[in-house]
């Protein structure tokens, strides 16, 4: 059984549900994502991952869109 990895994003740029649809679709695309889940009041994004996905790679999953993603850092 694979580990999973799960790291949660702040997005930002999202003003709706398209917004998180799309957000979702193109990050659901970016290569090791397993699950993305979006949650549009908080801007963030849960991505679960078969192995650790470095944010430029997420970043490039959503370049020619306004969004941005930055990892949140856990205390």
């Amino acid at each position: 059984m694979e580990n999973s990895i799960k790291h949660t994003y702040h997005i930002g740029g999202m003003s709706c549900g398209g917004c998180v649809a799309t957000v979702k679709n193109r990050l659901s695309a970016a290569p090791g994502v397993t699950s993305v889940s979006v949650d549009l009041a908080k801007k963030e994004a849960e991505i679960t991952s078969s192995a650790i996905i470095k944010a430029d790679t997420l970043q490039d999953a959503l370049k020619n869109t306004h969004y941005t993603i930055a990892e949140l850092k856990s205390v």
